[in-house]
């Protein structure tokens, strides 16, 4: 059901702010997670079978620091009540147990390797993983994030098969300013879905269909305004006319649900987002790749009136992505490119993003993992209203935002065994934007600088 504006109760600005990570990207301002746990290839070891089953326990350990617990602006308005940048030392602790059914290589080896006719009827895999976070500066902040995950596919590589799935995140890490020590900075965010997946004979033609359902909860009763039920459907088709090149289009329709009686700070309303693409995904080369994608955007917001004034969001515009992937040597592996899209906000309901980014990685000797990246990106938001009918505007520009923001990181690992390795990560994150809000209790940073450090250890198997 449309909903034009959230909730009965008033708030108080001293009280609420923005849940800003929810607007910085897709992934938003999320926990910057542990770097080899985001990528399941680095977190398993050789594993151990049981019967038709792998598991892969581990488990890590790093100290790091984090220059700016809360993203506190560097040069904040002297006229605004702002907490102190906060520096902290870090401790996190992180457990994993990833479990699946035999992968390709073991199956593949010894008397029951896969045949034509023994293929498996069903696939799944899965894994649990906890982060301990202990901040110095603030111990009030110590807590637990939890993250789970579990894909099953039934009838794999055969003409018609079928996939459930669940991912799980209770992310932890503060995301705003420190203006309440007793507010929960949690936040929860589950999506299930279901995957319809079909393909001839050779996979020349293959079609999928998807949905997706997803839930974002946020612990903290001030923030709850920006809960919201998300449903994503998909419909994808693609035709391979090369052994490893393809034609593909896809079109992705996205409804949220802003389910909250809250008022927030700013106007949030339910919407409807569709993006449609077509483009190529494929070699060149034997050592070059490429994703050409071109397409279209928009998002559907109902219209109202803020103060007498008319508020129309509807958003259209191209959407696009051009990456080239360079296969340096076998060990070694460079990508770049550009993409153009469209994300739901809180502020301003939607903002469109252009970024640049490239990334690296290289791993010597079959020890040593090295790897890069950096972007760069324009944003643009649409036209902020406050959630408050009384306060139609809440910055000094009436409503008109744009951003640049950036972001490096680098990660290094040196593996001593096949299950005992050290590693290092670095992050920078940066925003930049000439927009400031025009409440002078209005606790959350329109610009900053953030860098984190983490040194490590862990036992994978």
């Amino acid at each position: 059901m449309w909903m034009v504006m959230r909730g009965k109760k008033g708030f108080c600005l001293s009280q609420v702010i923005f849940v800003m990570f929810l607007v910085s990207g897709p992934a938003g301002r999320a926990e910057a997670q542990t770097a080899w746990l985001a990528d399941r290839s680095r977190a398993e070891g050789p594993g151990i079978r049981v019967g038709d089953f792998e598991l892969h326990p581990g488990v890590g350990v790093e100290i790091g620091w984090d220059s700016n617990l809360y993203f506190t602006e560097d040069n904040p308005d002297p006229a605004r009540r702002l907490a102190p940048k906060i520096d902290t030392a870090i401790l996190r602790v992180t457990p994993h147990f990833l479990f699946s059914t035999l992968g390709p290589q073991r199956r593949e080896e010894g008397e029951g390797r896969d045949t034509p006719e023994s293929k498996p009827t069903a696939t799944f895999r899965g894994g649990l993983a906890a982060a301990y976070y202990e901040f110095f500066a603030d111990p009030n902040r110590r807590n637990l994030e939890l993250n789970g995950s579990l894909r099953l596919v039934l009838f794999p590589d055969r003409p018609f098969s079928f996939s459930i799935w669940d991912n799980f995140i209770r992310g932890v890490r503060p995301f705003t300013e420190n203006f309440n020590p007793q507010a929960s900075h949690a936040r929860i965010s589950n999506q299930a879905g279901l995957d319809l997946f079909f393909q001839t004979d050779g996979g020349m033609f293959q079609v999928r269909t998807a949905y997706a359902f997803g839930l974002d909860y946020f612990e903290g009763s001030i923030f709850q305004y920006a809960n919201s039920f998300n449903h994503d459907i998909t419909l994808q088709e693609t035709f391979r006319f090369l052994p490893q090149s393809a034609i593909v289009h896809d079109t992705v329709v996205s409804i949220r649900d802003y389910y909250s009686e809250q008022r927030g700070p700013s106007l949030v309303q339910d919407n409807v987002r569709v993006r449609s693409r077509l483009g190529f995904n494929g070699a060149l080369s034997e050592t070059i790749s490429a994703a050409l994608f071109f397409g279209y955007g928009a998002g559907f917001f109902p219209q109202t009136t803020v103060r007498e004034v008319p508020y129309d969001q509807d958003y259209d515009s191209i959407v696009a992505q051009a990456e080239l992937q360079w296969r340096i040597t076998e060990t070694m592996n460079l990508r770049f490119g550009y993409d153009r899209d469209m994300f739901p906000s809180v502020l301003g309901n939607y903002y469109s993003r252009d970024r640049g980014y490239i990334a690296y990685q290289m791993l010597i000797s079959g020890v040593f993992l090295l790897s890069a990246d950096f972007d760069i990106s324009y944003v643009d938001f649409g036209a902020i209203r406050g959630g408050d009918p009384s306060r139609p505007f809440i910055d000094r520009r009436n409503g008109e935002r744009e951003d640049v923001r950036v972001g490096a990181g680098l990660f290094g690992e040196l593996r001593f065994t096949d299950w005992f390795g050290i590693n290092a990560t670095f992050r920078y994150t940066g925003q930049f934007t000439d927009y400031r809000f025009d409440a002078v209790d209005f606790v959350d940073p329109a610009s900053f600088n953030k860098v984190e450090l983490f040194l490590g250890a862990r036992v994978f198997y």
